[in-house]
């Protein structure tokens, strides 16, 4: 393996271009080399010159494996051009998040002035042939292609797996399943990482033959390190303040003292309370908040200045937060390590909060954010064009400085320790084993251990008691039948869901629990758990939670450790009682394309018989857990644009009359003469009584009740010639039970034919 280290005294200057790599072998003596320049290389590359870690890349990389290891924004997105384009096939990208397949695509686009397609688990790209020569894919949706046979792997030679250390992350035994598989294919790949522990061996497992790692940064970071407690406080807090208020006020009171007046600064916090809680402070002293959906009652002002981007913000805030912080429209973004990992938002400062305790058992410093997380944030410092230098204030509580700097420099020198490692001394041992033997079976039958062997996690287990005592456990529940793998197993691995998460549906459904409660296990990528922290503090919580735990009693533990509670909160519709709430929070905000893919799981579970819903009960609950809305009501969530809040609003006002919603696929116009027939003109005044009553609770929102309940009427207005059902949800269901002939259908036709088929057909 040929090993390089770009050293900091590499140069590159955008106006004029120039610059120079200076490079070195691990024992050997430093060299340097002019840059590249672009077009001598390709003409589609739009720049002057190459960049040092990408003239070195270009002059080093003769084929097969390789492992870049570069801070943040350092044009590995180029890296990944040099390296595909002479590949054959397809040549394909994968990413963690759906955002950084779109930003990549975007990018990849450009430089191969192709069309570039994106597989992010969206269920139409299921129907659609692959005919561009570029494809960048999230790492679910490259793990299940790989399940499947999919075409378009099967034609590929080089793969780029961007953010390779999201291995040592919570979706890093998807990211050692593909890397496994690659390997034993003899694909060439390419992983691109920012800095991480144990690099060598990540580049030793992936056989890479020329491994590049950077100490020059595009922007040169300045870092210091700065006790939180030397700052003044924000602002006077009560005497019996929380842990959490004094950090946020220190924070807020460190923010404002070393931002520049035109700066754009990103705010690190460890965790998602201290992000609320500063904010909350910023809105008591009238900062303009960006953010709608608050744990608090937000000021309204006339400009905004600071917002708080963290996975529990509802996706449409989070994007319109995302756009203004790119565009220089918004000054200060809080944020957790989540933007760490995820899309690429620059910022001028990087303040990063960090929390710290001695561990006497273990006898070490323990840090939040993690060390390395600290490493990532830093790497959003620094806007290459446009300031000459990113800054990085680290701002340690309860601990030296000299100790945190020591901390961060011993952590690049430990071993490299992936997820599946630690997963196994974990409670989701079982979870994760359990599928990925029976992934490994998928590819080796019975010999699967050769499977287990060639990964880097589990090659020391692959035959030990722990192994054996899930394979036991699995053919006792009946995955794997003599030399096969049963049905469920089957579909356990096309799907990606882990068995423990099947076994738990089908003794919820054994229960008697209604189908809501035992559909939950199904939709196992979900956590559900940020829905809680929003409403704790309304008064009618405790009443709320108290009649959501007693038709979950006879559930028993299991259905508060998935959060089933906090599903069922929502589709409930219970947060239509509380104010601060505009849109569904995080998770419960993106489970439109959840549900298709649930309803293509509920097709595939008819069909080996473990359910018996018909298609019509499957229409009514993939409406309802979309929209948060009680199956008797799903119709409502067919009115187009209707939206979370406003279904709720529509069922109460239905359920006061004692009223009976039409049935999901009925034409609009007979929920429109339902209430016209029962209200007349006093529609209007109805759903502003209800809002103002259930919703609002104050008089002073009276204009805003007002508002709203116009833009409902506004609503059914819109959908008169339509028919009481979402688009995507009838789509989806009929290409999933019908094949692609349902793409020729009408809608109304199309439900007819899903109504009225109980043979599942594949």
């Amino acid at each position: 393996m040929k090993h390089y280290i770009v050293l900091e005294s590499s140069e590159f200057k955008l106006n004029p271009p120039s610059g120079k790599v200076v490079f070195k072998t691990v024992s050997g003596k430093p060299k340097s080399a002019e840059l590249v320049r672009a077009k001598e290389v390709d003409e589609n590359i739009p720049y002057e010159l190459l960049n040092p870690i990408q003239s070195l890349f270009l002059m080093t990389y003769t084929g097969s494996n390789a492992l870049v290891s570069a801070p943040t924004s350092a044009g590995k997105s180029l890296i990944a051009y040099l390296f595909l384009r002479e590949k054959k096939g397809k040549k394909i990208f994968t990413a963690p998040t759906r955002s950084l397949v779109y930003e990549k695509a975007k990018e990849l686009r450009e430089l191969f002035k192709t069309r570039v397609e994106v597989r992010t688990g969206e269920v139409l790209e299921l129907f659609k042939s692959t005919r561009s020569e570029v494809i960048v894919a999230t790492y679910e949706s490259l793990a299940l292609a790989l399940r499947n046979r999919a075409p378009w792997i099967e034609e590929a030679e080089g793969v780029v797996i961007d953010e390779i250390h999201q291995l040592m992350g919570s979706r890093g035994w998807v990211l050692e399943e593909i890397i496994t598989f690659l390997l034993e294919r003899n694909y060439d790949i390419l992983g691109l990482s920012a800095t991480l522990p144990g690099a060598l061996e990540l580049a030793k497992w992936i056989n890479a033959k020329l491994f590049i790692e950077s100490r020059w940064r595009p922007v040169p970071l300045e870092r210091k390190v700065i006790p939180l407690k030397k700052f003044q406080d924000f602002t006077k807090l009560p005497k019996d303040a929380t842990q959490d208020e004094k950090f946020a006020n220190k924070l807020l009171g460190a923010l404002y003292t070393l931002k520049k007046p035109d700066e754009q600064v990103i705010l690190f916090v460890h965790k998602k309370s201290v992000g609320w809680t500063l904010l909350e402070l910023a809105n008591k002293e009238k900062i303009g908040i960006m953010n709608e959906t608050t744990p608090f009652e937000k000021n309204e002002m006339d400009t905004t200045e600071i917002a708080f981007h963290n996975a529990d913000v509802p996706k449409e805030e989070r994007e319109a937060i995302e756009k203004a912080f790119r565009e220089g429209k918004l000054p200060v973004l809080v944020a957790t390590s989540t933007l760490a990992y995820g899309v690429n938002l620059p910022a001028d400062t990087v303040i990063i909060g960090v929390r710290a305790f001695f561990d006497r058992e273990q006898r070490r410093w323990k840090f939040f954010p993690e060390l390395l997380d600290i490493l990532q944030m830093e790497g959003r410092a620094g806007r290459l064009g446009i300031k000459e230098k990113g800054y990085s204030y680290i701002l340690p509580y309860r601990v030296k400085e000299e100790n945190l700097d020591k901390e961060l420099t011993k952590k690049l020198g430990e071993p490299f320790k992936p997820y599946l490692k630690e997963v196994l001394l974990s409670n989701e041992r079982l979870r994760v084993l359990s599928l990925f033997i029976l992934i490994g079976f998928l590819y080796e039958g019975e010999n699967f251990r050769k499977f287990l062997e060639r990964t880097y996690s589990l090659r020391e287990l692959a035959y030990s008691e722990r192994v054996e005592e899930v394979f036991n456990w699995l053919k006792d529940h009946g995955y794997i039948e003599g030399s096969r793998l049963s049905d469920k197993a089957l579909f356990c691995v096309r799907s990606g869901m882990p068995p423990v998460n099947y076994e738990e549906f089908l003794r919820r459904r054994d229960t008697g629990l209604e189908p809501i409660i035992y559909l939950r296990p199904l939709l196992f990528t979900k956590r559900f758990d940020s829905l809680f922290d929003f409403v704790k503090k309304g008064e009618t919580f405790q009443e709320d939670l108290a009649y959501i735990r007693e038709k979950l009693l006879p559930c028993g533990y299991e259905c508060l450790k998935d959060n089933t509670e906090q599903f069922l909160f929502y589709v409930e519709g219970l947060t239509f009682k509380y104010r601060n709430i505009q849109n569904p929070p995080g998770e419960f905000s993106y489970l439109g394309t959840d549900v298709l893919h649930l309803i293509r799981h509920l097709i595939e579970i008819k069909k080996f018989g473990d359910l018996e819903l018909t298609n019509e009960e499957i229409l009514n609950l993939a409406h309802s857990i979309k929209y948060g809305i009680t199956p008797d009501y799903a119709s409502l969530g067919g009115l187009k644009g209707i939206g979370h809040m406003r279904a709720n609003l529509l069922k109460r006002l239905l359920y006061e009359e004692n009223l009976t919603p039409p049935k999901v696929g009925s034409p609009t116009e007979d929920l429109l003469l339902l209430l016209q027939g029962t209200f007349g003109e006093g529609l209007e005044e109805k759903l502003t009584e209800i809002l103002l009553r259930e919703r609002f609770r104050d008089e002073s929102y009276i204009q805003r009740a007002k508002t709203e309940a116009r833009k409902v009427i506004n609503v059914l207005k819109g959908n008169r010639e339509g028919i009481l059902v979402d688009d995507r949800i009838l789509r989806a269901f009929g290409l999933f039970l019908l094949g692609e002939r349902a793409i020729r259908m009408g809608k109304r036709e199309l439900l007819r034919e899903i109504l009225s088929h109980e043979e599942v057909e594949f």
